[in-house]
């Protein structure tokens, strides 16, 4: 005698399935190499802040790249914002 019937251990299986796949893009998406630098605009995406934000960071170290001294596109090091971030949690 089966204890479920096979159109319910179906919906299960898929069920599985599908928080499996879940589970695995959010790994994925975790572990992504993102590029090494960002704009400070994504930045503050990435972040949810404002320019205010950044600049608290920028006084606190975090070194900002520009091409050119006129250029107004100002790039930070990802690995220097979560590192500073992560000092100032401490």
């Amino acid at each position: 005698m089966e204890l479920l019937s096979n159109q319910y251990q179906a919906h299960l299986v898929d069920n599985l399935v599908a928080q499996c796949e879940e589970r695995l893009l959010h790994i994925i998406e975790q572990n992504y190499n993102r590029p090494p630098y960002i704009q400070q605009k994504d930045l503050m995406e990435l972040l949810s802040v404002g320019y205010q934000y950044i600049k608290k960071l920028e006084a606190q170290g975090l070194k900002k790249v520009k091409l050119d001294p006129k250029d107004r596109t100002v790039f930070y090091k990802l690995e220097d914002v979560y590192k500073l971030l992560d000092k100032l949690a401490e």
